[in-house]
């Protein structure tokens, strides 16, 4: 099964996106995320690359709920998507959940594929 993991996340991005470099650090490259061909730097705007993440957070949280309603097991709550607006003027609505563990707060959050 599916779970929230990097790998997973990896393969709703373009090759080379994200990436293991050693040293327990994993890499989100956003010039490939976004399929940018223009220089990024800390002074380019963000929203494109927040964007793309989002969206292939949802696309993940989608596939793990196909694969649970598959096995019989209760859909999770993690990223969505929604298309709102008007025809005219559309926008996007990103939504993250994520439970947390009153004993411990913030510093642990529930996955909610365990």
């Amino acid at each position: 099964m599916t779970s929230l993991s990097y790998s997973a996340l990896a393969e709703k991005l373009p090759n080379g996106a994200i990436e293991f470099v050693g040293n327990n650090q994993v890499k989100l490259n956003l010039s490939l995320a976004t399929e940018s061909g223009s220089t990024l730097t800390l002074d380019t705007s963000c929203v494109k690359g927040i964007v793309k993440l989002m969206q292939a957070l949802s696309e993940l949280t989608d596939q793990v709920n196909e694969e649970r309603v598959n096995d019989n097991l209760a859909p999770i709550q993690f990223a969505s998507m929604q298309l709102t607006g008007t025809p005219e003027s559309p926008e996007y609505e990103f939504t993250v959940r994520v439970k947390v563990d009153t004993a411990l707060f913030i510093d642990n959050l529930d996955d909610p594929t365990d």
